[in-house]
């Protein structure tokens, strides 16, 4: 993206004091359209909304393609602004068609997740493959993962490493790391747990370095929640399915609730993930390995890129927090919490001795201040709020 320099260091609060630029994006050039628009969303949180409505004038007036691409960036990441998927597919097409490599690589990770549009694994992969002719290399290693892990298109082991070559070759940063992974990936053996309420149940699978799912199973990860988690995020029925059930189900539900909600309601996804996050402090709490509590990271991890814009603002506001103690107050405190409990390297070392055994609890007695403590975070907040 070209950014005029000229305007570069001004926001949409301070252009005025450059008449020349300010007539200039009032007319919606490009150039200093994409510097106001780009300094307004990095260093004005309360104006990013009316960066995001000068880059569609910009668009509609000039057609550029760094316009369209930053517009879709911006809409399609969920970095600063609410997500508008369907919109940011539109405007990457477009920028792809008009040869950003950018755009094409960042539309085709919308199109393999089903963002903005039905999930289209060979139109993301032509798009891939053409970010990566034109000097992108990123999609070159998106390219090698997606082969050498098989999960959304016939496993090509000789394709994906020909892939991290290539980036390799090119100099992207780790690219030489992972294609030297992929020649060994025969050698590794990486093993995950898959929990259940069963004993019977509990089971390790090998994996290796590039078919390893992105979350271990071993933060809860069953195969009825991969399911869940793998259908396209715009999925309706999928949806349903989580607003009708999630809070009877395993907390992960909730988690995954609070992420496909972001776009379409941000409070409610806001308020559900709160409640996501409270109820797996209380679920880890629980569990007589301590090492269960490291799984709240890895469910952050799950929701992070589809909420960040959520805390761009800073803390949460006061409904939701509201909301959330409110709804968590409601659920049973009696769940067997084996999605996390079965998390820690005790459970893994008993499973790989064939002894998985029933979960080990903290006393049922401890258990109401247990849920004190999981609160009490939202609780300090909602008093300084």
């Amino acid at each position: 993206m070209k950014i005029d320099p000229s305007c570069r260091d001004y926001t949409l609060d301070t252009v005025q004091t450059n008449p020349d630029c300010a007539a200039r994006v009032a007319k919606g050039e490009a150039a200093p359209s994409l510097a106001i628009a780009a300094m307004t969303l990095q260093s004005v949180p309360a104006r990013r909304a009316d960066a995001v409505q000068l880059l569609k004038r910009s668009a509609e007036v000039t057609g550029s393609p760094a316009v369209h691409y930053l517009l879709g960036s911006v809409l399609g990441t969920a970095q600063q602004v609410q997500p508008d998927y369907a919109l940011a597919v539109r405007h990457l097409g477009i920028a792809a068609e008009r040869g950003n490599p950018a755009a094409a690589d960042l539309l085709a990770s919308l199109l393999l997740a089903g963002k903005g549009a039905p999930r289209d694994v060979p139109r993301a992969i032509s798009l891939y493959e053409r970010a990566a002719a034109n000097g992108f290399p990123s999609a070159a290693i998106a390219l090698g993962k997606l082969y050498l892990a098989g999960k959304r298109v016939p496993k090509d082991e000789a394709r994906g490493q020909a892939w991290l070559d290539a980036a390799a070759a090119a100099n992207a940063p780790t690219a030489a790391q992972l294609a030297a992974l992929a020649k060994g990936d025969t050698k590794v053996s990486n093993y995950q747990l898959i929990p259940s309420a069963d004993p019977a149940k509990v089971k390790l699978v090998r994996y290796g370095t590039f078919d390893n799912p992105d979350i271990p199973p071993s933060f809860g990860f069953d195969p009825e929640f991969q399911k869940i988690h793998d259908a396209p995020y715009d999925d309706r029925e999928t949806l349903a399915t989580l607003e009708k059930g999630a809070a009877a189900m395993p907390t992960p539900y909730l988690y995954e609730l609070a992420r496909r909600l972001a776009s379409l309601d941000p409070g409610r996804s806001l308020s559900t993930y709160l409640l996501a996050r409270t109820r797996m402090a209380y679920d880890a709490a629980r569990c007589a390995d301590p090492a269960a509590a490291e799984a709240l990271r890895a469910w952050d991890m799950v929701v992070a890129p589809d909420l960040r814009f959520l805390f761009a603002a800073g803390a949460p506001p006061r409904v939701a927090i509201e909301q959330a103690l409110s709804q968590e107050a409601t659920l049973p405190a009696d769940t067997q919490p084996w999605w996390v409990c079965r998390s820690g390297m005790a459970e893994m070392s008993a499973a790989m001795n064939g002894q998985a055994g029933a979960l080990k609890l903290k006393p049922a007695s401890a258990w109401p201040d247990l849920r004190k403590t999981a609160r009490a975070p939202l609780e300090k907040l909602l008093g300084s709020n």
